[in-house]
């Protein structure tokens, strides 16, 4: 019998994005690990980020037809990224809550179950996040952890210098998404870019110590955090921090010459700085 038959939880959607680059294989493990929860989704809303092969439109029409979860399926004509499929797909939630999810990534069996545990505690709370293992072939294969901190003190220090939350971790509230604006374009920091709306604006966020997804890295990754196009939009995000009072002029310009220090170094170095510092393989 299904936990949430037991316990009574506010419903919530999973929301998330594919475009033809995923792997098959790694949708269909994503859409299991959604579907074999102790707490289940009212619906998933799983956007198609442009025209999808084949392949995916058969992983996808076949989790359908088991009628585990309901699916709703956005289609657009091209792809826009991830922040615009995003947007658009928040507008077909049905629900209060809404869950992140990656299609390349694995939520642990009780993620909901723990997350509405702390939701139904505390009606204040608009964000709930929780924390990462990364690894690179299979979950057996942890190349790191991102852990980020668990209060609200704790993340308005951390949010100074990085991002507070692991975006495929987080539920968060759609009425107060859509208040601050929603997923809007910003590069690759769409999230951090929402987070410091949401957390400028006093909003009640944690996160939870527990694990919650296992999360695919690959070399790609680093070169992606290296890219030189991001560099404008993380001087805006700085800018736009110290405009909301989150830091000072000097903690902008420190954080500013980091940044661009990241961005030129060589990717195995900036991989190395990840695995060994950043994402640490710390607690378990």
């Amino acid at each position: 019998m299904k936990k949430e038959l037991l316990k009574e939880y506010p419903p919530f959607s999973v929301l998330l994005s594919v475009y033809k680059k995923e792997n098959p294989e790694f949708l269909d493990k994503a859409l299991l690990s959604i579907e074999n929860q102790t707490v289940l989704p009212k619906e998933i809303v799983l956007v198609e980020d442009g025209v999808l092969t084949s392949e995916l439109e058969k992983v996808i029409s076949e989790h359908k037809k088991r009628n585990i979860v309901s699916y709703i399926i956005v289609t657009t004509a091209q792809n826009n990224g991830l922040a615009a499929a995003l947007r658009l797909g928040t507008k077909y939630i049905s629900t209060e809550w809404i869950a992140r999810m990656d299609s390349d990534d694995y939520s642990v069996e009780d993620r909901f179950e723990k997350q509405l545990d702390v939701i139904k505690n505390d009606p204040d709370l608009v964000v709930v996040g929780g924390q990462i293992k990364e690894f690179a072939t299979n979950i057996n294969s942890i190349v790191g952890n991102r852990i980020v901190p668990t209060t609200e003190a704790e993340i308005k220090k951390f949010i100074k210098w990085r991002n507070p939350f692991n975006h495929p971790t987080v539920m968060i509230r759609k009425k107060i998404l859509e208040r601050v604006g929603g997923y809007i374009p910003f590069g690759n920091l769409e999230d951090y870019y929402l987070w410091v709306r949401i957390v400028s604006s006093n909003y009640k966020v944690i996160n939870i110590p527990d694990f919650l997804v296992y999360m695919r890295v690959d070399g790609g990754m680093y070169d992606r955090r290296g890219k030189l196009s991001n560099i404008k939009y993380f001087y805006d995000l700085r800018s736009f921090l110290e405009n909301k009072g989150l830091i000072s002029l000097s903690e902008k310009v420190m954080g500013n010459v980091a940044m661009t220090m990241n961005i030129v170094i060589p990717s195995q170095l900036r991989k190395m700085i990840y695995q060994n510092f950043l994402h640490k393989n710390r607690r378990g």
